[in-house]
């Protein structure tokens, strides 16, 4: 393909630029500028491209086309982060498709920067079924670029995060030019975003605060925000932040009905196009990422898209999953635990392959690959399977042991493949006013990279912990890890929480996976319910997923406490309803591990 010179590029903008306005004629009055030749983004074609929607709000999009006559497939992406700015690298990637020869759209979504509107987060129609505004924005945004002379007619939407998003809410939007998704690191379903009755206040909370930027469509400052401010609902409101988005999810929180799996299902059936998913092992949202691929896998009505779905699950955090397709360093290290560069280009190269494949046709032999393919951590190594978990993951428990000290005396909690017989319970007060707060020294979305060693939290008074001898062998945890934890509590409502942890032989601690379960959610297929003070309950700690290899000479340990501020809200133990109240009470926590009550986690063991 030759590459053209000055002339001729400014040829082939201008007449871009005639297309645009002859394409949206119709919608737009004739003083409208609709595209500009931009010299400030290097390949920038189009500079804010007015797309008009259905009721009147322009949004605007910037183009950028490859060399040669075209047409061309495409690829859109549809930004709240500000489609020129530094921190998403949006004109790398336009760049990155360009040299592929594919065009690249890149929209900031209604109420974002450039575009008219009001923003309105995650809407895709969740409790009516009828669509959503971003679905709606998604169809009339994929019928304008179909409409282009620069398309071929086969356009592909990616993205991660709430970009990640906006790509679900295209293929809902089930227009006939979209052939082609790959999501990341993102979750749609109630369930997913509640995490089990505990409100992500350093995640998706204080995103909900910083967005709601109203005049300017950018961000709200929250540097100095007081993440422990009391009632939680006007958290905003005292440090003279605009508050509508994030009353409005405090108040929706909990809400929740008994048949909301079959509501969501109706999601994924309507996902009808091959997919591409991406996530990571210590992503905020790595448990998203696995159901919404099983969930279009098992509910797509088109039996084509069932089958093509494909899962990539790598060592990445929030942050580092696609940043090196921008030219930046990717992740090689999670806390000071080395992983090697082995990730670092798997997702550019996949992507490029798939829509290679299911834009272009070409025969790639991605359609042959196996659907998972996941990162082993400690092994370092990619790892190819056709279901998650793998066939050959065994599901093994390991007991919780103590003499009854094990939240005073670090060498008492002990950890085995013995059932526990009978055994004195473990106690612990846990108070809101001086919670856990490991998680304050790692910013969330690089909590990867940026894991701090875990090994002064057991020696907290409210945490017991359970380590296991040092291992005789390798231990490969490759599937889902759940903490099966007997407990009573003096409160009528309070959190549990639980952390599987790698301990090396200098006793430095690093986290493989966490979660939490708050107890009126015990049970997730009924309506939350307070407990009966002093009586015993099992609780079911989902801590996601992972693929991990613990080496010999190492050990593993349990965490088990009530609270981890401020990734997650505080419980405030008083059953009061969610947010809205600043009283707070102490609860007193037993746990058990007996022959009646075997607590223990459930580890997904991969045989060697």
């Amino acid at each position: 393909m030759k590459m053209m010179d000055s002339f001729e590029k400014h040829l082939w903008t201008v007449l871009v630029s005639l297309t645009l306005v002859w394409g949206c004629a119709q919608q737009i009055p004739d003083d409208e500028t609709v595209g500009t030749p931009s010299q400030a983004i290097d390949g920038l074609s189009i500079g804010d491209a007015v797309v008009p929607m259905r009721d009147g709000v322009r949004l605007f999009a910037d183009v950028y086309l490859p060399e040669g006559d075209g047409p061309f497939p495409v690829i859109l992406v549809r930004v709240p982060y500000g489609k020129r700015s530094d921190y998403i690298f949006m004109p790398a990637f336009g760049r990155f498709w360009q040299e592929r020869g594919y065009a690249f759209v890149v929209q900031d979504v209604r109420g974002r920067f450039g575009s008219e509107g009001t923003f309105t987060p995650f809407s895709y129609g969740e409790e009516s079924f009828q669509p959503g505004q971003e679905v709606v924005d998604a169809y009339d945004t994929l019928d304008w670029i179909a409409a282009q002379g620069w398309c071929d007619g086969n356009i592909g939407m990616m993205g991660e995060s709430y970009y990640g998003f906006t790509t679900l809410a295209g293929a809902w939007s089930g227009h006939p030019a979209l052939k082609a998704i790959s999501p990341a690191n993102i979750s749609v379903a109630r369930e997913s975003r509640v995490l089990d009755g505990a409100y992500p206040l350093q995640a998706g909370g204080l995103w909900t605060l910083e967005m709601d930027d109203i005049e300017r469509g950018e961000y709200q400052d929250l540097s100095d925000i007081d993440l422990s401010h009391l009632p939680l609902i006007a958290m905003g409101e005292a440090h003279g932040l605009r508050d509508v988005l994030w009353r409005g999810r405090i108040t929706d929180y909990l809400k929740r009905n008994v048949g909301w799996r079959d509501r969501v299902n109706q999601f994924y059936a309507q996902i009808r196009v091959p997919a591409l998913h991406f996530g990571g092992w210590y992503d905020t949202y790595t448990r998203g990422t696995l159901i919404i691929w099983e969930g279009v896998k098992t509910h797509s009505t088109d039996e084509k898209a069932r089958n093509s779905q494909w899962l990539v699950m790598g060592p990445w955090d929030h942050e580092h999953m696609t940043i090196h397709l921008s030219g930046q360093d990717g992740m090689t290290r999670i806390g000071r635990l080395e992983i090697g560069d082995a990730a670092v280009s798997t997702y550019q190269e996949l992507l490029v392959e798939f829509f290679d494949h299911t834009l272009r046709g070409l025969d790639n032999g991605f359609d042959a690959r196996p659907r998972v393919q996941y990162f082993t951590i400690g092994d370092n190594a990619w790892r190819l399977a056709q279901q998650w978990p793998p066939e050959a993951v065994q599901a093994t428990p390991m007991y919780f042991h103590s003499r009854g000290s094990a939240t005073t005396d670090s060498s008492d909690g002990r950890l085995d493949f013995a059932r526990p017989g009978d055994e004195p319970v473990d106690t612990y007060r846990y108070d809101p006013r001086d919670p856990v707060t490991i998680s304050a020294e790692i910013n969330v979305w690089e909590r990867g990279v940026n894991m701090v060693d875990r090994a002064k939290v057991p020696k907290r008074p409210d945490v017991v912990a359970y380590t296991s001898a040092p291992l005789e062998d390798p231990l490969e945890l490759t599937g889902p890890i759940t903490v099966n934890l007997y407990a009573s509590s003096t409160a009528p409502d309070t959190d549990f929480t639980a952390a599987l942890v790698h301990v090396f032989p200098d006793g430095y601690s690093l986290l493989i996976q966490e979660g939490i379960l708050r107890a009126s959610f015990r049970d997730r297929d009924a309506l939350p319910s307070p407990i009966e003070p002093g009586a015993v309950y099992g609780f079911a700690i989902d801590l996601w997923a992972t693929s991990y290899v613990v080496p010999p000479g190492h050990r593993l340990r349990v965490e088990i406490s009530s609270s981890n501020f401020p990734r997650l809200a505080r419980n405030l133990n008083t059953g009061n309803e969610f947010g809205t109240s600043d009283e707070i009470a102490v609860a007193d926590q037993t746990i058990y591990h007996s022959k009646e009550y075997p607590s223990h986690v459930l580890l997904p063991v991969m045989p060697r």
